[in-house]
């Protein structure tokens, strides 16, 4: 027998570029899958659509969405090879999808927020100049506005995973270098203001997915809502035994109240109030990251009130 070679290395990138998770059933990128499918089922005329947050090749099925429209635009914050990737894999694709990078979703890079709070931190500021600081960041930032050629611009909007991304994670790990400046009360008085800033920011970005639409426009929004470990498996298994959409929905909110993540929770409420309740789609899923964490995710869809 002749010996086996080993696979081409380009065959290989060009497989793993162009997994999309069309093979995949009842997971993570499944349900995200499903929820946009049956979104867009729900939409009169598909002119443009518009996905944030999406990165290279993540969660949603960019190919597969780009079929059903005149166009798509990809926004991510941070850079990316996208249209690249489809173009050197051959991608029926490529053309299709525009890809726009380093995009503010907050507009904190437009008032430079981070060097300025990195100048402050440096400098040895004092927790209550901190705390003005953060403050009135939330007012300046509030008066950006974001994306404003693009506004009204897309039939459906999808916003996967952005809202647990937002702002806080970056803000804490920039103060965690000088938290050693501070005492006790002085952190918690400045976390919290950082959490206030946070608040704002997210239902800031709720009303920037929805300047986007179209008036007769369609929303998708996806987030991690609970970091399922051992002390909430009982949670799982209690919602596990509701078999009606209704109890599981009702279920849910009650159980986000209590074992959520904030940023996530304050980003669903606050969009789902913002949403006709005619036509609301609302999913929950169990997603299992490459981590090993897993997480229990809330998707939802409508139109703008």
């Amino acid at each position: 027998m002749e010996p086996q070679l080993p696979a081409d290395p380009a065959e290989s990138i060009e497989k793993e570029t162009l997994d999309w998770g069309e093979a995949e059933w009842g997971t993570h990128r499944y349900h995200i899958r499903r929820l946009i499918h049956d979104t867009i089922a729900q939409l009169g005329p598909r002119e443009k659509a518009a996905v944030l947050g999406a990165g290279n090749h993540g969660d949603v099925d960019l190919p597969d969405v780009s079929t059903q429209f005149q166009g798509l635009t990809v926004l991510d914050t941070e850079d990316n090879v996208l249209e690249e990737v489809l173009e050197s894999t051959g991608s029926s694709a490529a053309g299709r999808i525009k890809s726009l990078t380093r995009v503010d979703y907050t507009g904190l890079d437009q008032i430079s927020f981070y060097e300025r709070y990195e100048e402050l931190l440096s400098g040895g500021a004092p927790a209550d100049k901190l705390i003005a600081f953060l403050r009135d960041s939330a007012f300046e930032a509030r008066r950006i506005e974001i994306m404003p050629h693009l506004k009204k611009s897309f039939s459906l909007v999808v916003s996967s995973g952005v809202h647990t991304q937002l702002f806080y994670a970056d803000a804490l790990a920039q103060f965690h270098g000088y938290v050693e400046q501070y005492t006790e009360a002085e952190r918690k008085a400045v976390i919290e203001a950082i959490r206030s800033l946070r608040n704002s920011l997210v239902t800031a970005y709720n009303q920037t997915l929805l300047s986007l639409l179209k008036p007769d426009g369609r929303i998708v929004v996806w987030t991690e809502m609970i970091l399922v470990d051992e002390s909430k498996e009982e949670v799982m298994e209690e919602l596990n035994g509701k078999t009606l959409g209704s109890e599981r929905t009702a279920y849910l909110f009650s159980v986000f109240g209590k074992y959520g993540i904030d940023a996530a929770v304050l980003g669903l409420k606050d969009l789902h109030d913002k949403l006709k309740t005619d036509q609301l789609l609302f999913r929950s899923w169990s997603w299992h990251t490459e981590s090993g964490k897993r997480y229990l995710v809330a998707g939802m869809s409508g139109r703008a009130r």
